[in-house]
């Protein structure tokens, strides 16, 4: 489902992607429809407001949600989601699905054609995202893939509303296709983490001057 306003314009590699994981998901377990917002413009370049969606390589792609009964379905657009991952419109409640969010990213991950470099996803939704494919007892390879594809990245957190997904170059694309790199979010050091690294300075200062 295709959501309105959105520039759709991608390479095959990365619209069969789409059409091949979404066909998974259905064959696996029919329900709501993907929801599939901007790829890139018709001509590549920049496509504002995004820094990326400039190549026909990256698609944002809408987050599963249930209704208040837990069932299936289909969200009107991208919907923000608060920190209980819930979202209201107009008088109806949508609420996060990891279970099938995390069947799709599997769909995706696996893919005998097209490779994923990385998915952008808000740090406590992706937590409920492995949480759930735990629950679903998936391999322990498996489960690594999906926690190495969705790793906290710059922009990971503004990502609330639907998945950023980045494949890699299609090798017969490359040298002209480069590979741009998003860097890995460093996790904020806790309260606890920055009392100990204060009392380790505090203890290495009075050695120095016990030196003295």
């Amino acid at each position: 489902m295709l959501q309105r306003g959105s520039n759709q314009w991608g390479t095959n590699e990365l619209v069969g992607l789409v059409e091949r994981a979404s066909a998974r998901l259905q064959a696996q377990e029919p329900g709501p429809r993907l929801l599939v917002g901007d790829l890139s413009s018709r001509r590549g370049g920049r496509l504002r407001p995004h820094s990326s969606h400039q190549n026909g390589r990256d698609a944002d792609l809408g987050l599963f949600v249930t209704d208040q009964d837990g069932q299936a379905i289909e969200p009107p657009r991208f919907l923000e989601l608060d920190q209980y991952a819930c979202a209201s419109e107009r008088g109806v409640a949508y609420c996060f699905d990891p279970r099938r969010t995390f069947l799709f990213i599997t769909a995706l991950l696996e893919d005998s054609i097209t490779r994923v470099q990385w998915i952008l996803i808000a740090a406590d939704l992706r937590q409920r995202i492995l949480a759930a494919g735990r629950r679903l007892d998936v391999s322990p390879e498996l489960l690594a893939r999906v926690e190495t594809a969705t790793e906290p990245r710059d922009g990971s957190e503004s990502h609330r509303s639907h998945l950023h997904v980045r494949i890699l170059c299609p090798e017969d694309d490359v040298p002209r296709c480069q590979e741009h790199t998003v860097s890995r979010r460093r996790p904020a050091a806790s309260s606890r983490q920055r009392a100990r690294a204060r009392r380790a300075r505090r203890a290495a200062a009075r050695r120095r001057a016990r030196q003295n």
